[in-house]
């Protein structure tokens, strides 16, 4: 090969290694401006891109394995069968079109560790990727940091914007822990004298503003995750720097969160009012001279770092004072426990509550309140139902029908606020193993390789896994893969093989080659009907909100015609046959959707309109849907119009409530 034609090869591959380096910020910040990911349209995209990229890997690079060995394939095998069994739980659960929904998103976690896993570590590579990702989320939590400061900058809706701050993610816990992500990863690069001076600087700048985005979210559970994780962090990376980065970054980040504490009409749900916005540009101006004084003095400091890299203790002495330092860390934090035992019990009796913590009118005092917002009576039904189905659940996505049919209060929740508890639901004790065999697999690596000349590096790393894994134990980041994507994409590269050690096989041929192929396209099929499905069922709910029942028939048909299992296109068809006076079509479309998620109330609720629209018994379908939900304001109304025995009644409320009803 000509020198020329190898020198292009050559930088092609630099290319595409740093567009690999580039993609879990990439995928992050693209979950963050579309909802965090929640829906199923932007996570069966991702899925069907990564596979693309999966394939171009496969047939381009020159070793498209070099990363692979046993810790990676124990970890994938398992997320592997964990998604398979997300997916055959529709052959038991009453909610078939669930399980497929779901199954995009073990599929989309299954991708992203095993593509970051191919690749080869170094250090270089997991620093470069650490980087992006902390200049991604910082960039994230400045535009949600400006809707709340400066709403006449950037105006959000107060569907998203209102009370704790959300936008863009749209779910302030979820934005609370990517602004602890980012504290992490930006304490570590700050105090890391291995990174550049650049970026110890540019780091330190950026902890001002993920505090403060922090601190808008109210968020209980982050700020608690964010302290474990950075006390992980210290303790095992024990960076050179942290003295330096400490001093740089604790007074500025205090400053800023006491004039954001201060200003209380940013902790109210309204938080736009003339009053707030002054207040909120006051504490815009506080954070920027925050940050500017944090690289000020970052970049003073880098003097003291100079020095510190001189600084090396004996051999002899790392051992004892090691030892030192877990031991007088286990007798603070025993001792601490003993003289607070009866504040830990009081708090501990104050978070069984189910109430909503603080109060409605200062957003403030729920910091200090450990109310757990009816997280126990999620937890507590997601393990009555475990109990009923052990091995292997109720099927993938059916928690939200067994709270409806049993949650203690009307809180309408679709998720069990628990990663683990919704997995003993739903998949039993088996999905539950097979989840846990995956992430334990990658925290045990990762606590591991948290030591030597690059201990600061994988002790950033563990921190925020760690983050993750705890977090998602209280709360429904499973379905927010702006999060957790980070975990499997980072998970995947901690796993993959060190680029130092020599690979005995030989890269797969061009036969395996195409087999891999073959097996990503076929891999892609299901999230591709999926998204296909989503953007068809999207524009049929856009245009019935319009009453536009023309067009959402035909894109609620169109869904159907990709993917004939979800019952929700037939919910619009049913509804739009009602108002256009062909009541038998609207029944049949009506009982389909019920035939594909038959404890669903809404659509047994649906049925009890339409039969009555048409001047049929409306009253059993009535009954049935205020059994599946007896809290549903709702389905009471429905029993409360509908139980009459005049048929005239019926057609008159019955056209009345699906003239009214909203999907």
């Amino acid at each position: 090969m000509p020198p020329y034609d190898r020198l292009q090869m050559h930088d092609s591959r630099r290319v595409a290694a740093a567009g690999l380096l580039l993609l879990p910020a990439g995928l992050m910040a693209f979950f963050a401006f579309n909802s965090g990911g929640f829906y199923p349209g932007p996570p069966a995209f991702a899925a069907v891109m990564l596979c693309v990229v999966l394939v171009l890997r496969t047939t381009m690079a020159r070793d498209p394995l070099e990363g692979v060995g046993w810790p990676l394939a124990i970890a994938a095998g398992a997320l592997a069968l964990f998604a398979l069994l997300t997916l055959v739980s529709g052959a038991w659960s009453h909610a078939p079109g669930r399980a497929l929904v779901e199954f995009d998103l073990p599929v989309l976690y299954l991708l992203a560790m095993v593509l970051f896993g191919s690749v080869a570590r170094t250090a270089d590579r997991l620093r470069w990727m650490l980087r992006f990702l902390a200049v991604a989320i910082t960039a994230v939590c400045a535009c949600g940091l400006i809707t709340r400061l400066l709403p006449n900058l950037w105006h959000t809706s107060s569907q998203i914007a209102d009370n704790r701050l959300s936008f863009p993610v749209t779910y302030w816990n979820a934005l609370g822990l990517l602004a602890v992500l980012g504290i992490v990863l930006c304490m570590h690069l700050s105090s890391d004298l291995r990174e550049p001076r650049a970026w110890r600087v540019l780091a330190t700048a950026a902890v001002p503003l993920l505090a403060t985005t922090l601190f808008f979210t109210f968020s209980r559970g982050s700020i608690a995750t964010g302290v474990i994780a950075l006390t992980v962090y210290v303790l095992l990376g024990r960076p050179r720097g942290l003295a330096s980065s400490l001093l740089a970054t604790v007074p500025p980040t205090v400053i800023a969160l006491a004039a954001a504490y201060g200003a209380n009409r940013l902790a109210t749900h309204d938080p736009t009012t003339p009053q707030a916005t002054l207040q909120g540009h006051g504490v815009a101006a506080t954070l920027l001279g925050c940050v500017l004084a944090a690289a000020a003095l970052r970049a003073v400091l880098l003097v003291l770092d100079r020095r510190l890299l001189g600084v090396a203790l004996r051999p002899g002495m790392r051992r004892p004072l090691r030892r030192l330092a877990w031991a007088s860390l286990a007798t603070v934090t025993l001792l601490a426990a003993v003289s607070l035992n009866g504040a830990i019990a009081h708090q501990y009796h104050r978070f069984m509550r189910p109430t909503t913590p603080g109060n409605t009118a200062d957003l403030r005092a729920r910091l200090t309140d450990p109310g757990n917002n009816g997280r126990v009576d999620m937890w507590r039904v997601a393990w009555h139902q475990f109990t009923a189905a052990p091995v292997l659940g109720a099927g993938a996505g059916t928690f939200a029908n067994t709270w409806a049919q049993r949650r203690p209060t009307t809180d309408a929740v679709a998720d069990a606020h628990s990663l683990y508890m919704e997995v003993l639901d739903e998949l039993g004790i088996v999905g539950l193993l097979l989840l846990l065999t995956a992430m334990f697999t990658v925290l045990g690596v990762a606590a591991a390789r948290a030591r030597g000349p690059h201990r600061p590096l994988y002790a950033a790393i563990l921190a925020v896994l760690l983050a993750l894994a705890v977090h998602a134990g209280m709360d429904w980041d499973w379905e927010m893969p702006v999060l957790t994507v980070v975990f499997f994409a980072l998970g995947g590269a901690v796993l993959a093989r060190p680029a130092s050690e020599p690979r005995h096989a030989a890269g797969p041929g061009p036969q395996a080659r195409v087999l891999i192929g073959i097996g990503c396209a076929l891999l892609a099929a299901a999230p591709a009907s999926v998204w296909l499905s989503q953007r068809k069922l999207d524009q049929a709910a856009q245009a019935f909100s319009q009453h536009d029942c023309r067009s959402a028939t035909a894109a609620a048909q169109s869904s159907i015609s990709i993917l004939g299992s979800r019952p929700e296109p037939y919910e619009i068809l049913g509804y739009c046959d009602a108002r256009g006076a062909r009541p038998l079509l609207a029944i049949a479309a009506i009982n389909k959707a019920i035939s594909l998620d038959p404890q669903n109330w809404n659509y047994t609720y649906d049925l009890a309109l339409v039969r009555a629209e048409a001047g049929l018994n409306p009253r059993s379908a009535a009954r049935r849907a205020l059994a599946l939900d007896p809290l549903e304001p709702l389905t009471r109304q429905a029993w409360s119009a509908l139980r009459i025995g005049d048929p005239q009644q019926w057609q008159v409320r019955g056209r009345t409530l699906v003239n009214q009803a909203t999907l």
